[in-house]
């Protein structure tokens, strides 16, 4: 936990997503009510949409074809996101801050292969009927397959890419793979920055590729949009919910302590204060009412805040039947206030597993220092059973001091995050 005359702060964002490849982007569409949802054809599934964003190329990144071969999408996203929050935190334009003084803490996604990493290989092993030869594989076959290919699966690398390319040799750690890895690294920051450890940390998560594998892996789990007769792509909270959709994209933030920024000259958004992480499951995926009470419960004490305390709440809120109402419960169980104000992005953005965190810490600094508060998409009509305020339609206007934020995996894992206004 930092001291409150000491705390970590929030220097830089940088995000790509699907409503936006900016942080004043992102903004702008939640407040216009803009979703990043498109219709999509990726196999044979129910679920038809999906929350893309607009990858960054090796050409716009400058990135060697030779480096990009065991590059993916995350590779690109984290570098891409990573580069923006150290440039907004003008990292670069203090010498003080050697490579040696920068943590970089992530949560990275799973890595699926991808058919075309294999395609030569398999063409020159099969037979004149089509069966694949693993005579004819092994002689000779292999050898069409990159030697360094397995490295590009392994989500570390994408962080060991983008170390090498900002030249930050400090502290790091790679967290798997859901949206509480996403609490876990912004956690590892702070602790790092606080410690003395680094003078300054990125810290942030990156969204799986959407992809026919995890599109699979998401009905197979039983959270993905299951009404195709539903044409909106996502209802968190809502009577009418169905299930989530996938998004892509990644945030980054910079970290450092309070001191640090004013010594440097750097204007503090906003604060992390506290956080919270539980496990426990009761149902076929997703955490249990106890396990989110938990958590939240945790991130308070933390904090040294209480309940009445947090303006507002981004929930995890995915739009699935059961998760939304243990949520739901928990939420009410913890805050006992109908004018809680609470949103959820995930109408907006998909399920962005481990990006889901630093997003919404973006999120709720510009709601702290903006006095708005964006609404949820897609979340009408409300289910009668939310005894809280969602914030639906439009912006509502509020001060905000203090946000909570709950991140869940499918497995049963919980997370909260507290972002407050600094002074």
């Amino acid at each position: 936990m930092t001291t409150m005359d000491d705390k970590a702060v929030i220097t830089g964002i940088g995000v790509t997503c699907a409503a936006g490849r900016t942080p004043d982007e992102l903004w702008d569409s939640l407040l216009c009510g803009r979703g990043g949802a498109v219709h999509m054809g990726i196999g044979e599934f129910p679920c038809n949409a999906a929350a893309l964003a607009e990858c960054p190329t090796p050409e716009t990144l400058n990135i060697k074809p030779r480096d990009s071969r065991i590059m993916k999408t995350h590779s690109y996203l984290l570098i891409d996101s990573a580069i923006k929050a150290y440039s907004a935190a003008g990292i670069a334009a203090y010498p003080e801050i050697t490579p040696g003084d920068i943590g970089f803490f992530a949560g990275l996604p799973m890595i699926d292969y991808e058919i075309d990493d294999l395609l030569a290989a398999v063409a020159k092993s099969s037979t004149a009927d089509g069966l694949l030869d693993y005579g004819s594989f092994y002689l000779k076959g292999y050898r069409e397959i990159y030697p360094l290919w397995p490295l590009s699966m392994l989500n570390n690398i994408a962080l060991c890419q983008a170390s090498v390319r900002l030249s930050i040799r400090g502290e790091n750690t790679v967290f798997s793979a859901h949206a509480d890895s996403g609490v876990s690294a912004i956690a590892e920051g702070v602790m790092a920055v606080s410690g003395g450890r680094s003078k300054v940390a990125l810290v942030g998560g990156v969204s799986e590729k959407v992809t026919a594998l995890s599109l699979a892996r998401g009905h197979i789990a039983g959270v993905l949009k299951s009404c195709v007769d539903d044409i909106l792509p996502c209802r968190p909270f809502s009577s009418l919910r169905c299930g989530t959709i996938l998004g892509d994209g990644a945030a980054f933030l910079a970290i450092e302590t309070l001191s640090s920024a004013h010594k440097r000259g750097v204007t503090p958004i906003a604060a992390i204060t506290g956080w919270g992480r539980a496990f426990g499951t009761d149902e076929r995926q997703g955490p249990s009412i106890h396990a989110i009470k938990n958590s939240m419960s945790a991130a308070l004490s933390m904090a040294g805040l209480r309940p009445a305390d947090i303006s507002l709440l981004i929930a995890h809120g995915d739009g699935t039947a059961a998760g939304d109402r243990r949520e739901a419960e928990a939420i009410g169980e913890m805050f006992h206030s109908s004018s809680l104000s609470v949103i959820s992005t995930k109408g907006a953005l998909g399920s962005l597993f481990c990006a889901a965190a630093p997003i919404d810490a973006a999120v709720a600094a510009y709601a702290i220092n903006a006095g708005l508060i964006p609404p949820s998409l897609y979340s009408t009509p409300v289910d009668e059973a939310v005894n809280f305020a969602l914030v639906t339609q439009s912006p509502l206007q509020k001060q905000v001091d203090r946000v909570m934020i709950n991140c869940h995996s499918y497995e049963g894992q919980a997370a909260s995050l507290i972002v407050e206004r600094v002074g």
